[in-house]
């Protein structure tokens, strides 16, 4: 499995870019994020709020573009 944030345009949630980031990140980005009941790996997509972009962003060592979107996501 690799983890990626996702980048989507704002305007029309095209999708535009994908960074991959080592699972030992998510140790750090789950207490930010509400997980669902059945969901304690954070294996479904989490939207990076405003709220959580400084602080993902920080997390992960790369800036977000204010123009997009972001997801946590995995994929196979």
């Amino acid at each position: 499995m690799r983890r990626v944030l996702a980048a989507y345009r704002r305007s029309d949630e095209f999708f535009v870019s994908e960074q991959e980031f080592p699972e030992e990140k998510i140790v750090e980005l789950k207490p930010l994020f509400e997980l669902y009941d059945d969901d304690p790996d954070m294996l479904y997509d989490y939207q990076v709020s405003d709220e959580l972009r400084a602080r993902v962003s920080q997390i992960l060592g790369v800036p977000l573009n204010p123009d997009f979107d972001y997801n946590i996501e995995i994929t196979q």
